[in-house]
């Protein structure tokens, strides 16, 4: 009889102890309610703080002792428990940056490099004056790694997205000319690559008043693009054509 006058007195200021604590709203509420609370107050449950495997074993531990619940109540309970009294100080993922943000802060930083890394040995306009394909800025970069500019792994990516972005092929379809015959074709293409390559570093009037074979225009294209002109080598064939036809050899 005394054995059972101390529990049913150890029940009671367990549950009186636990009157001030409340469970937070959530689904399984009502379920620790119903089969936790009848041997032990709310505080036993709202002081401990445990991950979800910790509240896994207890859940099981007291299932042992009598708590009476299903499967689908055990894993609803232990949702719970872990998702209202998990581990303290566990620092919440940072929000993502808008998609903005990081696309301003990738210019920025592109932008950072070409004044930092390029500027220092050629002007901005024969990066600005250059509209080229991912590959051929690639080699455009490694060319002028191999000339001295310190550009770590991380900085050549940033860069090269930058350059890609903003310099990167013009929309074909709006750049795309009128049908024309091929030889027409080929000599406005060969042209066109004489402006945007070669102007940018010199007076094409130093391409104007030389003269050469197929063979003499070819070693000086791959001369200049090996100093940075950043011509693929479809563009190497059409410039060296344009120019052998243009500027021939002298008889």
């Amino acid at each position: 009889m005394r054995w059972l006058l101390v529990a049913l007195f150890t029940t009671a200021v367990a549950l009186a102890a636990g009157q001030g604590a409340q469970l937070p709203d959530g689904d399984g509420k009502a379920i620790v309610n119903a089969a936790c609370t009848t041997c032990h107050g709310v505080d036993v449950i709202t002081a401990k703080s445990a991950s979800r495997e910790d509240w896994s074993g207890t859940v099981d531990r007291m299932k042992t002792y009598g708590a009476s619940l299903d499967a689908t109540q055990t894993n609803t309970v232990i949702d719970y428990l872990a998702k209202s009294f998990g581990p303290k100080g566990a620092t919440p993922a940072p929000a993502a940056a808008p998609a903005s943000q990081d696309s301003a802060a990738a210019d920025a930083a592109g932008k950072a490099l070409i004044d930092e890394k390029c500027a220092g040995c050629h002007g901005v306009d024969l990066i600005t004056g250059k509209q080229a394909s991912k590959v051929d800025w690639t080699a455009t970069l490694d060319r002028m790694k191999s000339y001295g500019a310190s550009l770590d792994d991380k900085q050549t990516s940033t860069l090269l997205d930058y350059l890609v972005k903003h310099y990167g092929p013009k929309d074909a379809a709006a750049a795309a000319p009128a049908p024309a015959p091929a030889a027409a074709a080929n000599a406005d293409a060969g042209k066109n690559l004489l402006n945007n390559s070669c102007a940018n570093c010199h007076d094409l009037d130093l391409v104007s008043n030389r003269t050469g074979s197929q063979a003499e225009w070819q070693e000086v294209v791959e001369r200049m693009n090996a100093r940075g002109a950043g011509l693929a080598d479809k563009d190497v064939a059409v410039l060296v054509s344009y120019l052998a036809k243009t500027y021939p050899n002298k008889k």
